[in-house]
C-alpha cells in the first residue's frame, strides 16, 4: 500500500492502474465527464442526475495492457439534501473495497475476483434490463468497440429493410445499439423513413433508448409530428405521448423539445400523472423556461391522480435536480397563479 491515502473511487482506480469511464444510470444513461465525477466524489458539486435521492452509475474499467478485458461495477450512493455525496457512505465503500481487492487489484487479482469483490455490498445494484442494454450500447461506442451481434437485424428493421411484423425477432440490445448511433448521418436517414409508420410497441421500445441518445433535429421533427397526431385525437394514447417526449428529451435541438413540451402542457392530457412524471423525469431542461414552468406547475396542481400527494411528490423530485429550484420557486411566486396552485403552495410551505 502506498503512503498516500486513497479517499475516492477515482483515486483508487488511478492507483490500481486502471483506465475507466463512468455512466449515469438513474433517469437515463449518460456519460459523466472525468471532472463531473471527481467533483461529485469530493462533494464539490451536486450529482448532475439524481434519482430518488441517490447517485446510480456504472463504472467500466480496464488495464491499458489488457484492453480486451473490461470489468464493470454498478454503484449506488446516497445523496444529502443538497444533492451532494454523503461522505461516510463513500468511505465505508472504499474500506471494504481495499480490504477485498487491495490497491493494485488489476495486477494481483483475476477477473472473477474483481467482478465479485462487491457482490454483497450495500452500494451495488443490478440495473433493469433496458438500462443494462443502454449502458452496454454506450460503453461499446465510447470504447470504439463494435456493437452487439443483435445490431444488424435491428438496424435492418428500423431502416425499413425488414417487415414491420418481424419486430418480435429482434433483441433489445440491438435496439439500444441502433439508438445510440442515430447521430450518424446514414443511420438517421434510414430511421427517418420508418419512424412515422413504426407500430406502437417498437416505437415505445426505441423511445426508451433514444432518451439516452442525442437524436438529431430531423428525428425530433418526426417525433413532433407523431406527437401532434396524438394531440389532435379525441383520446390521445398516453403511452405514445410519453414515448415521444422521452425520445426527444435529450436532443440538442432544445427549441423543438421545448415546443413539444409546451404543446403537451396546453393539452388536457398533461394532467395525466404519467405525462407529468415524464416531463419531470426526462424533460426538466424545458422547465427552465419560465413560461413552460408556469404551465407545468398549474397542470401539476390539477393532476388527475389524487391532487396534493402527486403534486408534492413530483415537486420534490423536480427541485432536487441541480438548477431547478429557482425556476420552480419563481413560478410558484407568480401573482397570477391559480387558486388551486396557491392552496397547494400554502399547504406545502405553511
Amino acid at each position: 500500500m502506498s503512503e498516500q491515502k486513497i479517499t475516492t473511487l477515482s483515486e483508487f482506480l488511478h492507483h490500481s492502474g486502471a483506465k475507466y469511464r463512468v455512466f449515469d444510470l438513474g433517469r437515463r444513461v449518460a456519460k459523466l465527464s472525468p471532472d463531473e465525477f471527481v467533483n461529485f466524489e469530493w462533494a464539490k458539486t451536486p450529482y448532475p442526475y439524481p434519482f430518488q435521492r441517490s447517485a446510480l452509475f456504472g463504472v467500466i474499467f480496464w488495464h491499458p495492457d489488457a484492453v480486451d478485458k473490461h470489468y464493470v461495477w454498478f454503484l449506488k450512493f446516497p445523496l444529502d439534501e443538497q444533492g451532494l455525496l454523503i461522505q461516510s457512505a463513500r468511505d465505508e465503500f472504499l474500506v471494504m473495497l481495499l480490504e477485498r481487492v487491495g490497491e493494485c487489484m488489476l495486477a494481483a487479482a483475476d477477473g472473477q475476483q474483481i467482478e465479485g469483490a462487491l457482490k454483497d455490498s450495500p452500494y451495488t445494484f443490478t440495473p433493469r434490463e433496458d438500462k443494462m442494454a443502454a449502458f452496454n450500447a454506450h460503453a461499446t461506442r465510447s470504447l470504439s468497440l463494435p456493437p452487439s451481434a443483435f445490431f444488424k437485424d435491428a438496424h435492418a428493421y428500423f431502416t425499413g429493410k425488414r417487415p414491420m411484423e418481424s419486430w418480435d425477432t429482434l433483441g433489445m440490445q440491438g435496439v439500444a445499439d441502433v439508438a445510440v448511433r442515430v447521430d450518424d448521418h446514414q443511420e438517421t436517414l434510414g430511421l427517418l423513413q420508418t419512424l412515422p409508420k413504426l407500430p406502437a410497441e417498437p416505437f415505445k421500445v426505441l423511445s426508451t433508448f433514444l432518451e439516452s441518445a442525442s437524436p438529431t433535429t430531423n428525428i425530433v421533427e418526426m417525433l413532433s409530428q407523431r406527437l401532434e397526431v396524438q394531440l389532435q385525437d379525441r383520446q390521445p394514447d398516453i403511452s405514445i405521448v410519453c414515448a415521444t417526449l422521452r425520445a426527444a428529451s435529450n436532443s440538442p435541438a432544445s427549441g423543438l423539445v421545448d415546443s413539444m413540451v409546451q404543446r403537451v402542457l396546453k393539452h388536457r392530457c398533461s394532467r395525466d400523472v404519467e405525462v407529468l412524471a415524464t416531463i419531470t423525469g426526462r424533460c426538466w431542461r424545458s422547465l427552465k423556461q419560465p413560461h413552460i414552468c408556469k404551465l407545468y406547475m398549474e397542470q401539476l396542481a390539477n393532476n388527475e391522480a389524487g391532487g396534493y400527494p402527486v403534486f408534492s411528490q413530483l415537486f420534490a423530485d423536480l427541485v432536487f435536480l441541480p438548477g431547478m429550484r429557482e425556476p420552480v420557486m419563481q413560478s410558484l411566486r407568480d401573482p397570477k397563479r391559480s387558486d388551486k396552485l396557491g392552496r397547494f403552495v400554502g399547504k406545502m410551505f405553511g
